[in-house]
């Protein structure tokens, strides 16, 4: 009875080219340029990297299982990260290649320059920590050799040769790019594309082939300059995919960023992914000897034997004693309806003490049968709780520090003892068991819907009133069970200004379909595709569904 643990797939086989990082590259560029770095930590296990700032924190999936890029809310280093106090200088991406360089000048130490990398490439995804002028190995993802390049501590890092792809130091004019289709087939004009032009892939290159050279030429130019970027998140047949423009045969919605695209769907991931591979594998554990318990106990009851029979054993030995021979290991006596049983004797005892035995074993199993229901209902009870912890890590509700507190581990050292920022929302469960958010205030309402939510899940607030923004964690396709839908419409009635009402007019709608105006101050947004319900705002069923802060 293994259980894995759930995780977000949205970016399961999300694919990298060129074009998508350097445009990641810039996005990261503007984001983070001039923030403070805290902590950089590497989880082998996980195969992911997670950048610690203040006010935000970058985490990046490097698994052939799951790659892919958020940026989320600050978070608590786990025990084990790298401290690198410091402050971001530049994010950049060599030309046409799959790597991204986040240059970090660190605050204290006679070594300053610090360099992360990023490598995406498929099948050699990596990151590697820089330190000094020549670019030194401190840490790396992936130890390994890869010809000529060592990617181990204490080797001098290089860089992967450069592309010798067209137009990646200087664009490709109109004249060589008819020249490089010229007389080749059509169903060749992909490969040659893709193994001749920078920034080009066989994800975009239809993008550039399908409106004729010219034309082609002309997006391949504005793209290669990542002009009037138009951010989507795109579903191919593998699964989500961000990307800075929209692609030909992938249907998808527009983003505000591509940050925005990248994080959308994965945020659930890269909250899980702060948590050190170790100590998942310790709740992997906790849960492995729940289920064992759990199993040992539900075959214990099923065992039992019968105490009428043990007793009734015990009362025929009592009768028939002067039948029994001393020392008999077994005997056959008649019993008190004419039949024959045949009984099992230890024979060191006299027939009264092997009564005795009977009668204490179905006293025995007497306690067992009063007592084993019980524990089985409390194992139970703590799987379903572990299995609990574990969907709130999954979804990003528990922090590294929190999971180790639960799970009874070691405090960590002196650099994690700061309690973990707190959460933006209050937390419920409906009746069914499905999560429940509701925002503290208007900055909190904010957080919650942009930074705390995914793309499908349901959006709640109540109408003409201010109030707290309200997720229903929802992943599945249509609307929503029509009783998680009515609570968390409850929830929203109950915190807004119109929880006096009679009757509250509650809108609700997926989660991507609500924006933010430009400019407009936090918690204000609009809405498309929006569907009203109307509630009865009770406290009590507020009070019921109310996740324990205590219990987390």
């Amino acid at each position: 009875m293994a259980h894995w643990f759930p995780v977000a797939d949205s970016f399961a086989v999300m694919q990298w080219d060129s074009l998508l990082v350097a445009a990641t590259a810039r996005a990261l560029g503007r984001e983070l340029r001039a923030g403070r770095t805290r902590a950089l930590h590497l989880d082998r296990g996980a195969g992911r990297v997670a950048l610690f700032l203040r006010g935000r924190t970058v985490v990046f999936a490097l698994h052939p299982a799951s790659t892919g890029l958020a940026v989320i809310d600050e978070a608590t280093p786990p025990a084990g990260a790298v401290p690198l106090a410091g402050i971001v200088r530049e994010v950049s991406a060599p030309a046409d290649e799959r790597a991204i360089l986040v240059e970090i000048t660190r605050l204290r130490g006679r070594t300053r320059r610090t360099r992360l990398v990023l490598e995406l490439s498929p099948g050699r995804w990596n990151a590697i920590l820089t330190e000094g002028p020549d670019d030194r190995i401190r840490s790396v993802l992936r130890p390994r050799r890869s010809g000529e390049r060592k990617l181990l501590p204490g080797a001098v890092y290089e860089l992967p040769r450069p592309s010798k792809r067209r137009g990646a130091g200087r664009p490709m004019a109109l004249a060589s790019w008819r020249e490089l289709f010229q007389d080749v087939e059509p169903r060749q004009r992909v490969a040659t594309l893709v193994r001749n032009v920078a920034y080009t892939s066989r994800m975009n290159a239809r993008a550039f082939l399908g409106d004729g050279d010219e034309a082609g030429w002309e997006r391949w130019r504005r793209w290669r300059d990542l002009k009037d970027l138009d951010p989507r998140l795109l579903s191919s047949g593998q699964g989500l995919q961000p990307y800075p423009y929209p692609l030909p045969g992938m249907e998808g919605s527009a983003r505000e960023t591509l940050l925005a695209a990248l994080t959308d769907g994965s945020e659930a991931l890269a909250r899980a992914s702060l948590v050190p591979s170790e100590v998942m594998s310790a709740l992997e554990k906790r849960i492995g000897a729940a289920e064992g318990r759990l199993v040992r106990l539900q075959e214990q009851l099923a065992r039992l034997e019968d105490p009428v029979k043990m007793r009734g054993i015990g009362d025929l030995l009592l009768a028939r004693m002067k039948l029994i021979p001393r020392g008999a290991a077994r005997v056959s006596l008649e019993d008190f309806d004419g039949g024959t049983i045949r009984v099992s004797l230890d024979p060191t005892l006299a027939p009264h003490e092997n009564a005795a035995r009977y009668y204490a074993r179905a006293a025995r199993v007497d306690r067992a049968a009063a007592t084993l229901p019980g524990e089985i209902e409390d194992a139970d009870a703590r799987l379903a709780a572990w299995y609990a912890v574990s969907e709130e890590v999954a979804e990003g509700s528990m922090d590294a520090g929190e999971l180790e507190r639960r799970l009874g581990l070691p405090a960590p050292g002196p650099r994690s003892r700061k309690a973990p920022a707190r959460l933006p929302y209050h937390r419920f469960r409906s009746s069914a068991g499905t999560a429940i958010r509701v925002g503290r205030g208007a900055k909190s309402n904010h957080e919650l819907t942009f930074h705390h939510s995914d793309p499908d899940d349901i959006w709640l607030h109540a109408r003409h009133a201010s109030g707290a923004h309200v997720i229903l964690r929802w992943r599945g396709e249509g609307s929503p069970a029509p009783r998680d839908l009515e609570e968390a419409a409850i929830l929203a009635a109950v915190n807004s200004k119109g929880r006096t009402s009679a009757t509250v007019p509650v809108d609700w709608t997926r989660r991507k379909y609500v924006r933010k105006p430009r400019g407009a101050p936090p918690g204000t947004v609009t809405l498309e595709r929006e569907k009203t319900v109307f509630v009865s705002p009770d406290a009590e069923v507020a009070k019921r569904l109310r996740v324990d802060p205590e219990r987390r």
